[in-house]
This record gives C-alpha cells, sequence and structure tokens, in this order.
C-alpha cells in the first residue's frame, strides 16, 4: 500500500476491523441460537457492520427476554418447569 496516503490506510485500517468485530459477534451469537438463515445471511452480506448491529440489538435480543419471562412466572408461581405430557399415563378417554 505504497501509493495510499497514511491517513487513508489508517481508515481503512479502523473500517476493516470495524467490521470484522461486528461480523464476528453477530455469526458468533447466530450460529450459537441455531440461526442458520441469519447466520447465512450475515456471511454473505457486507454492510459495514450495519446488518449484524440490527442482528445483535433487535434480532437477537428477543429471544433472552422471553426465557427470562418464562423463568420469572416459574420463580413467582414455584411452579417447576414444564417438559410436556409425554411422560402422563396413557388410560381410557372419557367415561
Amino acid at each position: 500500500m505504497p501509493d495510499i496516503p497514511p491517513a487513508r490506510q489508517a481508515i481503512m485500517i479502523a473500517v476493516i476491523a470495524w467490521s470484522l468485530a461486528w461480523k464476528g459477534v453477530s455469526l458468533w451469537r447466530a450460529a450459537r441460537n441455531g440461526s442458520k438463515p441469519w447466520f447465512v445471511a450475515l456471511l454473505l452480506s457486507n454492510t459495514l457492520g450495519v446488518l449484524d448491529a440490527i442482528y445483535l440489538f433487535a434480532v437477537d435480543r428477543r429471544r433472552p427476554s422471553e426465557e427470562k419471562v418464562e423463568e420469572a412466572i416459574l420463580a413467582a408461581t414455584g411452579e417447576p418447569e414444564q417438559e410436556g405430557h409425554w411422560d402422563e399415563p396413557r388410560g381410557p378417554v372419557g367415561p
């Protein structure tokens, strides 16, 4: 990069670092959440961190808040977490 002025080199390095940081965190979270469509979209897009930030601050925030609400309800009622009804005995239906 000898033909590029030092100020532009610094800006380019800062933009690349900014973009890689956002992309790394958003890809890691999408993979951890098992969100394949978001992972692919984030991997293939190059929006200088804009789409990555949208995923991290808007889409990824929904999931933990839903889990926290459920945990708060379970803690307030004192009931154990429901695992489904597969273990209930099956008997005759009706009289």
